[in-house]
């Protein structure tokens, strides 16, 4: 588009709508949940949002947006109740952006590649700071459902502010990071898991000098955990558990000292090869869970899910740190585990933003992490599929041989429909 032309007033959106005869049935056939699915998405023309003419916000035009755990764990009807107060819907998913700036109102050229902090606290909304903003805390924000911008904790969950499954999409100007030239797209859409995982990691107490660490789960969070620990704490020697072929592959370039590659659950919670940091387990009773004397100083969940839990709270040592990095919702759990062994179970949201420490901060520092890092991060995006054919991308994610799989425009000229290494 050339300078002064006016730009459309409408644009393209995978728009998710809620539908409670669907949530029941994916309930009742949780095998069919992602099947499903595809009959609460359509791609349609859009109006623009009515912050375009806001001085703070500027347009982005998605080059690639992932699909993330928490996008998946909403069409498949997994989410918990208990941020609903703030989400609204119909909206356009899509947290994790990289995408050029579509702007001539911006600081920079129109065409700059950059990535996206989703959040949309007070200074998004152009209200007073609560106290959690003032602090520098904004992803505790208790103004994410005020009335003058209606309930959204970020983008993508806004029923009037689309995410990254769209042709365009709006961002403030102060969440908008610019990536190096020469950094590959495809580590790019990694921007929003590696802030997310970075500070996460910034919330464990590591006293031991080299301590043990086992992270549950080997997808795209996990992946990039491991490979952000390594960083972090260099001295950290860390296993992970890895239920597919792929992310088994991918474990030790990304620095995994140990992979475990086991598909069954409690074959890999009774493993010998467990014993030596774990010590024996002691013969289960009445079909529980085992119990060991010993375990890992850290066990990071990446999965969120029951059985995950289970496995980090049988393999934390007593008085231990269980991290919760898997976007958990509802599940039936027995607890004994936790306050028997005096474990911490410490939660993570956000960007770690701080008051001592600008905004920006967290993704900034990833972004050159991505950038520099000679492991294969590219590596985790595994499909690039064009946006109107959606429903191949959630057939590929059903079929469980992917990691990270990204939305592309509709329709490239120089793509098909579902690619591997010749994507961007």
């Amino acid at each position: 588009m050339n300078a002064g032309m006016k730009p459309p007033d409408t644009y393209q959106g995978l728009e998710f709508h809620l539908n409670p005869l669907r949530m029941a049935y994916q309930k009742l056939l949780p095998a069919t949940a992602l099947a499903v699915a595809s009959t609460s998405l359509r791609l349609r023309n859009r109006s623009n949002p009515r912050l375009i003419q806001e001085p703070n916000w500027i347009a982005i035009k998605p080059i690639l947006s992932g699909i993330c755990g928490s996008d998946l764990s909403i069409l498949r009807a997994r989410s918990s109740p208990y941020l609903a107060p703030l989400v609204s819907f119909p909206a356009v998913l899509g947290h994790e952006v990289v995408g050029e700036v579509d702007t001539e109102n911006a600081p920079w050229p129109r065409g700059t590649r950059v990535v996206i902090d989703p959040s949309i606290p007070c200074q998004a909304r152009a209200l007073t700071p609560c106290p959690a903003c003032e602090r520098g805390e904004p992803d505790e924000c208790s103004n994410r459902h005020h009335p003058e911008l209606g309930a959204g904790m970020l983008l993508g969950y806004h029923r009037d502010l689309p995410g990254g499954w769209s042709t365009r999409m709006w961002a403030p100007v102060t969440q908008v990071h610019p990536i190096p030239v020469a950094m590959k797209t495809r580590r790019a859409v990694l921007a929003e898991p590696s802030s997310i995982v970075w500070q996460a990691l910034s919330r464990l107490k590591l006293g031991d000098a080299n301590p043990t660490v086992l992270i549950v789960g080997a997808g795209t969070v996990g992946l990039l955990t491991l490979w952000l620990f390594k960083i972090k704490y260099p001295a950290a020697t860390v296993a992970i558990r890895a239920r597919y072929p792929l992310q088994a592959l991918l474990a030790t370039p990304f620095g995994a000292d140990v992979v475990y590659h086991d598909r069954d659950d409690r074959a890999f919670v009774t493993s010998p090869r467990l014993n030596a940091v774990a010590g024996e387990p002691l013969p289960t009773q009445w079909g529980g869970w085992p119990f060991r004397p010993k375990g890992f100083d850290i066990v990071v969940d990446t999965v969120g899910s029951s059985v995950s839990f289970y496995q980090a709270a049988t393999l934390v040592r007593p008085g231990g740190q269980i991290l919760l990095l898997g976007g958990a919702g509802p599940m039936h759990v027995d607890l004994t585990p936790i306050w028997s062994r005096r474990v911490t179970l410490i939660g993570s949201f956000g960007y770690g933003h701080s008051s001592s420490i600008p905004a920006c901060t967290t993704f900034d520092t990833v972004v050159n992490l991505l950038h520099d890092t000679a492991r294969p991060v590219e590596q985790l995006v595994t499909h690039i599929v064009p946006l109107d054919h959606y429903r191949e991308a959630l057939q590929i994610l059903d079929r469980g041989d992917a990691i990270k799989v990204a939305f592309s425009q509709p329709n490239p000229k120089d793509a098909s429909p579902a690619t591997g290494s010749s994507a961007p």
